[in-house]
């Protein structure tokens, strides 16, 4: 049985999401339908691109990835089907697929085979119009090549730490809904450049020492930083949020001093 995952900025009080999954049952009855989330702010590509990066490999090969947002944008009139490490991620090509895969996509095929539409939506649903049947079709077992013709991924990067003065620096690129800042910088590539040095953490106005292994290491409402669920820096408080009380949004910086 074919799993098709369903992540988009449709939100939970309207009938979209439900005419997504109406569509793909009605051409594919056994699909198992997830939902990731539909509270995708909207528009926001790298949103949704962290979350599915984050989501997608705890789902089996050949699983398909249905993401619904910002669909009018790309370079592809009709979306783009995307072959990954295994699995098949169907939508607009906007520069969410880059950022999924980190530009080592396997292939992508442009969605240009016309009976894949249902003309029953207009070109402005296009996550219905569009997204949906192709999801189902290749849960159905489609190939790629009935799909359409191989593309290019549009390029879009989340951007790398840099080293430089004894200072690494990088950027928030996510805020949860917990209200931590996620940043690119990585546990690995953060030890290998502290070996036994000491470090302070800098963003706006805040200043920390350390990096604790749980949020009970401080008080309540306390800041910290800590390595998360997926090994990225991530600054929070305990029981607050972060970018609420500290002012904290996505591309803001964070820079780490290590003292020689």
């Amino acid at each position: 049985m074919a799993i098709i995952t369903l992540t988009s900025d449709l939100g939970d009080n309207s009938h979209y999401a439900a005419v997504l999954k109406g569509v793909m049952l009605s051409l594919y009855p056994t699909a198992q339908i997830i939902d990731v989330t539909h509270n995708i702010s909207n528009f926001n590509i790298m949103e949704v691109a962290y979350v599915i990066k984050n989501t997608f490999p705890a789902f089996p090969e050949g699983s398909i990835h249905l993401i619904g947002v910002d669909p009018e944008a790309g370079t592809s009139p009709g979306g783009v089907v995307m072959h990954y490490k295994n699995q098949f991620f169907v939508g607009p090509n906007n520069g969410v697929m880059s950022l999924i895969s980190d530009g080592e996509a396997d292939s992508c095929f442009e969605i240009s085979n016309e009976g894949l539409v249902n003309e029953r939506f207009p070109r402005s649903f296009r996550a219905a119009r569009v997204f949906a049947p192709t999801a189902a079709f290749l849960a159905s077992g489609g190939s790629l090549e009935e799909i359409g013709h191989p593309m290019p991924v549009k390029e879009l990067r989340w951007g790398e730490p840099t080293y430089s003065n004894n200072c690494l620096r990088g950027k928030i690129i996510h805020i949860d809904k917990f209200g931590n800042a996620v940043t690119n910088i990585k546990k690995d590539h953060f030890m290998a450049l502290k070996a036994e040095r000491s470090f302070e953490v800098y963003v706006r106005s805040l200043r920390l020492r350390r990096i604790v292994t749980t949020y009970s290491d401080v008080g309540k409402a306390d800041a910290l930083a800590i390595f998360g669920e997926n090994l990225h820096l991530e600054i929070g408080m305990r029981e607050a949020s972060a970018a609420e009380l500290l002012g904290l949004s996505v591309h803001d910086m964070i820079t780490i001093e290590f003292k020689s």
